[in-house]
């Protein structure tokens, strides 16, 4: 399974472990640092499971927060704000209508 194809299906199922949910994480940063080389149909896929991550944040940040935290992720991984998904924690915070109508978007 190429890694948009796992992304995408990782984002389907918040109920999976917090090691699996961190794998996921690295899978997006991994489509991250190759987002020019994806095709317009796999950037559109990856978009599609982005908005079913924020859809998810909570369910996603609770069961993530069990075996880490954001803060340290972000210390060890040093990602800016194009990176959000290292940002479950603040996002979680903001009021649902904002996460569900914006559209992530990348670099």
């Amino acid at each position: 399974m190429n890694n948009v194809a796992h992304y995408k299906v990782a984002v389907q199922h918040p109920d999976v472990s917090g090691f699996e949910m961190l794998d996921m994480l690295m899978i997006r940063d991994q489509l991250e640092a190759r987002w020019n080389r994806l095709t317009l149909q796999e950037q559109n896929e990856v978009m599609a499971a982005d908005r079913q991550l924020l859809s998810h944040a909570d369910q996603f940040f609770a069961v993530l927060s069990q075996i880490t935290s954001f803060d340290y992720e972000r210390q060890q991984r040093q990602p800016g704000p194009e990176r959000w998904w290292w940002y479950l924690d603040v996002l979680v915070q903001l009021p649902q209508s904002f996460r569900f109508d914006s559209q992530p978007t990348t670099a």
